[in-house]
């Protein structure tokens, strides 16, 4: 069982009282059973979901596609490397290198043009290419 922030239930559990009371209905006002059976249900609605986002598996923390870092939030470039992390990265990087490898810039039009004709005709290849250094699917 998660452990429960004990202010948290308390905050939640009055603020909950503070809207029972101002939903209450004309008939639920001046009949204080009725009163207090509406705020029993909504107390323990409260405390319900209270325990259920305790209790609920935290996300797993994403990383980078390149170095493996631990990304904050939802951070479109690694921290630790600078690497987009678009679904399109792995692929951005492998141009990159590919340029760099060839001694020219990823935006040459003569580069664009060989890695395009190379991705059209060996649409196989190259995502076998991007998956070896893309990170591996978690199940």
């Amino acid at each position: 069982m998660a452990e429960i922030d004990f202010g948290k239930l308390v905050s939640r559990v009055l603020a909950r009282m503070d809207d029972t009371e101002s939903n209450l209905t004309g008939g639920e006002s001046r009949d204080t059973g009725k009163a207090l059976q509406h705020y029993k249900q909504a107390l323990v609605e409260e405390i319900r979901e209270v325990f259920d986002e305790a209790d609920a598996p935290t996300p797993p923390a994403k990383v980078c596609t390149r170095c493996g870092a631990v990304l904050e939030g939802e951070r479109r470039f690694c921290t630790q490397c600078g690497v987009s992390q678009t679904e399109e990265a792995p692929g951005d990087y492998l141009e990159r290198m590919l340029a760099k490898d060839v001694g020219m810039t990823p935006d040459d039009p003569r580069f664009k043009a060989s890695v395009a004709r190379f991705r059209e005709k060996n649409p196989e290849a190259w995502d076998a290419l991007v998956q070896m250094i893309a990170p591996p699917v978690k199940a």
